[in-house]
């Protein structure tokens, strides 16, 4: 690779996904944010992956980790990391809301000593959309 073609800014490529899934197209959210009712349960993701702008930002606030490090963790290019980061500045209360809601299903789910407790709260949270 000569040095102009690595000095050249990255060119923003569409997902690397199929465009539609069962006739119904992606939404762009924001530069780099997609969603669509059948990934991830409409929730904004990283375009061209399933990973959730939800999981970017448990990372950043509840374990500390860099904008390098979350990209590394996952094994994404940094902009798509800052891509969520920017949709969450813009959205946060709406994060911030999944994410104590995530929370709270993960609690539930471990105080739960019936089997038959985590089965009714398993089948009430696939009922949400």
């Amino acid at each position: 690779m000569d040095s102009a073609s690595r000095d050249a800014p990255l060119e923003r490529q569409g997902p690397n996904i199929r465009e539609r899934i069962d006739g119904v197209k992606f939404r762009q959210l924001a530069p780099g944010i997609t969603t669509h009712p059948l990934v991830r349960s409409g929730r904004p993701c990283i375009e061209g992956t399933g990973l959730k702008v939800t999981n970017i930002v448990a990372m950043k606030n509840y374990h500390a980790m860099l904008p390098a490090e979350i990209a590394e963790h996952f094994a994404i290019e940094l902009r798509m990391v800052e891509d969520a980061l920017n949709y969450y500045a813009a959205h946060s209360d709406y994060i911030d809301t999944e994410i104590e809601l995530n929370i709270m299903n993960h609690d539930q789910m471990v105080e739960a000593q019936d089997d038959s407790i985590r089965t009714k709260l398993l089948s009430r949270r696939e009922s949400v959309p």
